[in-house]
């Protein structure tokens, strides 16, 4: 691991270089990189650094996806250790504006610094952090290094390892083995996930089933149907009746195109059929209207205070998908159709458990294995093109008892993974209470 380390932070900044130059257009176009920017380079102003003192827990969470993993999972442990303060670091914008939502004294959301030993090591040393804990997985080395040095405790919960990552992982086993044996705890989603890491030499005893907190409701927020919804919906000339076809987190046009001549022909057969459209990055509003606009449909962005009348409502605000997801009368849930850079997929389980019937494409690699479960169970719908699209959305419009079942037999896929969020907490406690660090 020390000829790791070594080389980890001796090619670091070329890799770093290299990429800079895709990187910096990226981070422009996105934007909201000038707020907290310094963050990234380990420079924090004399006030926020007072404000976090030492001893809090530093839960990383790259993504949206994850940031709101990490929320729930706080919320679960403040209300077992009301003395718990917390350090919430984020890769991306859209996730960082989520968590500056929930700053308050014992919550201090950052960006996440870049993980070179000058960086890492002297953060590490400045906070002082009673433990280590990464959401889903985006470990970076060099913070787990001499987090083991200063006997930090280290986890990953709810670790995400997809069959092709575990492919990848497996030519270089003999450094991944040693690398994640490095960690105290990793919880896991299922006996499936368990056996992934088992295959790349993982100790056994660092790993423990606990459902995936993804997919545990415990101490979620209730969802509201947005209180402006009447206003918006009597701007764009829509009724409270109307049917919406709702595309949730979807990724590029080749897939929205689809998606787009999908509703055209079926609002031959329901006319009061409306889209919405939720683009996975916000920045990809101005790409969306034009897209639409050449198509000669009418569409109006949920950002405008008063949205015109239009045939298309375009979702580009940050943390109101759930919201709006009750607003519909079925979901398609984004990249997944497998068109251009629509791989993967998204979260299904969101609008599952606010009780929408739900149409997927067949690429949905990152939830396995409960995709699986979900497709067995038919608690989702696939759908791998246009025409199945019609076909299914039209069989849910027609037959609303058909679309619940549907639904019910998802959410029952879903029960074994409730209660994941205390037994993770019950583990990371006995691991912190073991340790004697502050909570």
């Amino acid at each position: 691991m020390k000829i790791f380390q070594l080389f980890y932070n001796l090619f670091f900044p070329i890799a770093f270089v290299v990429i800079l130059p895709s990187y910096l257009p990226r981070m422009f176009k996105r934007g909201g990189y000038d707020k907290q920017f310094l963050q990234r380079l380990g420079v924090f102003d004399a006030k926020t650094s007072a404000r976090i003192g030492t001893g809090r827990i530093w839960v990383h969470a790259v993504s949206v996806g994850e940031i709101l993993i990490a929320l729930k999972f706080i919320r679960r442990w403040k209300e077992k250790h009301p003395e718990a303060r917390f350090l919430l670091s984020t890769t991306t914008t859209t996730a960082l504006a989520i968590a500056n939502k929930h700053t308050s004294d014992w919550l201090e959301p950052i960006t996440n610094p870049v993980d070179f030993f000058l960086i890492t090591n002297k953060l590490i040393d400045r906070f002082q952090p009673a433990a280590l804990i990464m959401v889903e997985g985006d470990v970076w080395p060099q913070r787990l290094f001499y987090g083991k040095k200063k006997k930090i405790p280290t986890a990953i919960v709810t670790a995400r390892l997809s069959p092709r990552s575990e492919a990848r992982m497996r030519f270089f086993r003999w450094i991944i083995k040693p690398f994640f044996n490095q960690l105290d705890l990793i919880t896991l989603p299922s006996a499936k996930d368990q056996e992934r890491w088992l295959s790349l030499g993982v100790d056994p005893s660092r790993l423990s089933i606990t459902g995936n907190m993804k997919y545990d409701q415990q101490g979620v927020p209730l969802v509201e149907v947005p209180k402006d919804v009447d206003e918006v919906f009597g701007n764009l000339g829509w009724k409270k009746t109307d049917s919406i076809f709702l595309a949730g987190s979807t990724d590029n046009l080749e897939e929205e195109e689809i998606l787009l001549k999908a509703w055209l022909e079926l609002r031959k057969k329901f006319p009061d059929l409306r889209l919405i459209i939720a683009p996975r990055y916000v920045e990809r509003r101005q790409e969306l209207v034009s897209f639409f606009t050449k198509q000669n449909i009418s569409v109006a962005l949920r950002s405008e205070k008063s949205p015109h009348r239009a045939e298309v409502l375009i979702l580009d605000t940050t943390g109101e998908l759930n919201a709006w997801y009750l607003t519909a009368t079925f979901v398609f849930v984004g990249k997944s159709l497998r068109v251009g850079t629509a791989h993967g997929g998204h979260n299904p389980v969101e609008p599952l458990v606010l009780r929408r019937p739900i149409l997927l494409g067949p690429s949905m690699e990152n939830f396995e294995p409960l995709i699986s479960e979900l497709r067995e169970v038919q608690g989702v719908t696939e759908v791998r093109n246009e025409e199945e699209i019609i076909q299914i959305a039209e069989r849910f419009l027609l037959n609303p008892q058909e679309a619940a079942a549907s639904v019910e037999r998802g959410l029952q896929a879903l029960i074994e993974h409730q209660g994941s969020m205390d037994r993770t907490c019950d583990l990371l406690g006995k691991l912190l209470f073991q340790n004697s660090k502050t909570l």
